[in-house]
């Protein structure tokens, strides 16, 4: 594997490069080709968070992206998370979906986490938080503290929940290929999808 390491307010130092390309090698297994990662290591500067040490991975493979993000007080134990995360979910897309023929000829976006700045954002969904604050009168109850905006894809509703599924959210907006409508699939209790279209 390939990895091209990038760091923001922390020192890359030889040891954690070579540990970050250790841990993310194990995902290499799974493909015969070789991966192309980018890593991004940073540290926030804010002082109130007390999981500020961020490491987060794109890896590219057959026209597709997959990105996984994660934040402690640790950059070694980030490195460790986002390291299992993406071989999950490497995994997770060669048993799935790597044999199967693509339905478009568009890239598809598999992004595991957010607050990502990269020209694959389109497909991220955890652009909209909630924070929820006791009420009072400053702060009346929960505010929309983060907003982003993605392009909406056309797609068939069986390729989005298949972002859906990879994404590991539980819903998923795009435009329906049939119709040109902004639909919505979602994960159902009993394990099938489920599909909101307008009422027009």
């Amino acid at each position: 594997m390939h990895v091209t390491v990038t760091g923001k307010n922390i020192e890359l130092t030889r040891a954690l490069k070579e540990y970050l390309i250790e841990k993310l090698n194990r995902a290499q297994k799974h493909f015969e080709q070789p991966l192309e990662a980018i890593a991004i290591l940073s540290v926030a500067k804010n002082p109130s968070m007390a999981q500020n040490q961020t490491a987060e991975v794109t890896i590219k493979i057959n026209g597709t992206i997959i990105r996984g993000e994660e934040s402690t007080e640790n950059m070694y134990a980030s490195i460790d998370l986002v390291a299992d995360k993406i071989e999950r979910q490497l995994r997770k897309f060669k048993t799935k979906y790597y044999q199967r023929p693509a339905k478009s000829k568009e890239s598809l976006v598999y992004d595991i986490n957010n607050d990502t700045e990269t020209e694959e954002e389109e497909f991220d969904l955890e652009n909209l938080e909630l924070q929820v604050i006791n009420p009072n009168k400053e702060n009346p109850g929960p505010k929309i503290v983060r907003s982003k905006r993605y392009p909406l894809k056309p797609m068939t509703p069986e390729e989005a929940s298949q972002h859906m599924d990879l994404l590991g959210h539980e819903f998923f907006m795009f435009i329906n290929k049939e119709t040109s409508q902004v639909n919505t699939v979602y994960s159902r209790r009993d394990g099938q999808y489920g599909l909101i279209e307008p009422e027009l």
